[in-house]
């Protein structure tokens, strides 16, 4: 077994100056650097970094830690309800491409046309 050692003492003072000036922005920077030197997604780096701060009762740098944690976990829950659009209309666009293929009648097809191209615009308003 390999034991690494890195030194992220650096981004972790950056990321506190940063958020003694809540000054979001730098400190979302800070944390990409870490993530980068650690390998580990910003989600870890993150919830790892409130728990350091909250044991060793640093206000500031916990409550931007939180800030941009609860942030990141919105932009995560806006991707997954994008997706199931997304989802649901491609599953609607291939039950109205299985019913033109079957059927004869022109108004059935148009509706159907009509249909899919609704399920088209869902998913470009997602996009």
């Amino acid at each position: 077994m390999f034991t690494v050692s890195i030194d992220i003492t650096e981004a972790m003072k950056g990321f506190s100056k940063f958020a003694e000036q809540n000054d979001m922005n730098h400190a979302m920077d800070e944390i990409m650097i870490i993530c980068k030197l650690t390998s580990m997604p910003p989600r870890d780096v993150l919830k790892q970094i409130k728990a350091y701060f909250k044991r060793n009762n640093i206000d500031d740098s916990y409550k931007m830690a939180s800030q941009i944690l609860d942030q990141l976990e919105q932009e995560h829950d806006r991707y997954l309800r994008k997706s199931e659009v997304i989802e649901k209309s491609i599953e609607d666009i291939k039950i109205g491409l299985d019913e033109i293929s079957k059927s004869s009648n022109p108004a059935w097809i148009r509706d159907f046309i009509k249909a899919i191209k609704l399920d088209l615009d869902q998913i470009e308003e997602v996009l």
